[in-house]
């Protein structure tokens, strides 16, 4: 059971956005229930590095997206792309080098950062990017 579940209030009416941060959600509750068996912390390695990986794909490609409609928000929204970054390396860092958050921690922020991401940030683009045609 996903402790994380993907409903309507996180849509941002953009078909491949949308389907992007349903697979964020995978990742985050993949780690969540790692975490219930009691492997949270064998799981953090790996779904930091997923995550690190998925979270830049998925961002080059929204912003892609604002580039060619000439979203005006784009700039902002990268530099809040570019700080989650920032701390996903940090905390791959930390985790190197053994003095890492808990997994919890790590579940905590990510959740929170993406509930407010999309429902903050990434909705402001729905209506520009559906003007344009992106659906």
């Amino acid at each position: 059971m996903a402790i994380f579940a993907w409903n309507e209030s996180y849509s941002v009416r953009v078909q491949p956005m949308d389907e992007q941060h349903q697979k964020l959600f995978e990742i985050i509750n993949t780690l969540a229930e790692a975490m219930r068996a009691g492997k949270g912390d064998d799981m953090v390695r790996d779904t930091v590095e997923q995550l690190a990986v998925y979270t830049r794909t998925h961002f080059l490609q929204e912003e892609a997206l604002m580039r060619r409609t000439g979203y005006p928000g784009l700039a902002g929204h990268q530099q809040q792309h570019r700080k989650l970054m920032e701390d996903v390396e940090q905390y791959k860092v930390a985790m190197e080098q053994g003095r890492a958050a808990s997994p919890v921690s790590l579940l905590n922020f990510v959740r929170q950062w993406l509930v407010h991401h999309i429902r903050e940030s990434d909705r402001a683009y729905t209506d520009h990017l559906n003007a344009h045609g992106v659906q």
